[in-house]
């Protein structure tokens, strides 16, 4: 994978091909057809995957395709905009990286109690955003801990809000915290986290780490 996108194919085609791929897995989860148009289904998705497969990166997207441009990030299970397993979370920033948020409505792919939402999805979520919140703050660490207080049961199929914000910096290491509300302002989770500098950041330039910690 090139710094930009490859040939003719542009960032908004990734992105509208990806969300195909996520309507395909929503509707296999709740389609009632019966069994002739499983199987019919089922070998036009094989076949699909096959053509698919005939030109591929070996491994994990971030391994392949780590720019300056922040395209590994395309592989992020939360925010990667090739990831059809991601969200994706879009978040917007203020304070000068001191604050961030991500308005979203989770579906029926990530329900753990029925209609609600399952509570490690919330977990990746939050550390998502802590993480991201660290970054942006000109603090990047690696997650040390995260602790989650469930404040309320978080209903699948309604607008939520998750938002992150920084609290403070010892040395290397740096704590965030968050929470994901509703849109009348009822906390359903909220979270601490600890993020830490790597051992093998610390000793590059300034110009390094801020390369190593590129995100979209």
């Amino acid at each position: 994978m090139s710094e930009s996108p490859q040939g003719d194919v542009s960032v908004a085609l990734y992105e509208s091909f990806t969300q195909s791929v996520r309507d395909l897995a929503d509707t296999a989860l709740r389609t009632n057809a019966g069994a002739d148009e499983l199987a019919r289904a089922q070998a036009e998705i094989e076949a699909i995957t096959a053509r698919l497969a005939a030109d591929q990166i070996p491994g994990t997207h971030g391994e392949h395709c780590s720019t300056p441009t922040g395209v590994s990030g395309w592989g992020n299970t939360v925010v990667g905009i090739r990831n059809a397993a991601a969200m994706p979370l879009r978040f917007s920033v203020a304070g000068d990286g001191m604050r961030l948020w991500a308005d979203f409505t989770p579906g029926a792919l990530y329900e753990g109690p029925p209609g609600h939402m399952h509570g490690g999805v919330i977990a990746m979520l939050l550390d998502q955003a802590l993480g991201e919140l660290s970054m942006r703050s000109g603090h990047p660490g690696l997650t040390a801990n995260l602790s989650i207080d469930y404040k309320a049961p978080t209903k699948l199929n309604t607008p939520l809000r998750i938002e992150a914000w920084y609290d403070r910096t010892e040395g290397v290491k740096t704590w965030t915290r968050g929470h994901i509300t509703t849109a009348d302002g009822t906390v359903c989770a909220e979270a601490t986290g600890l993020f830490i500098l790597p051992r093998w950041v610390r000793d590059l330039p300034p110009e390094e780490v801020a390369k190593a910690h590129q995100h979209d």
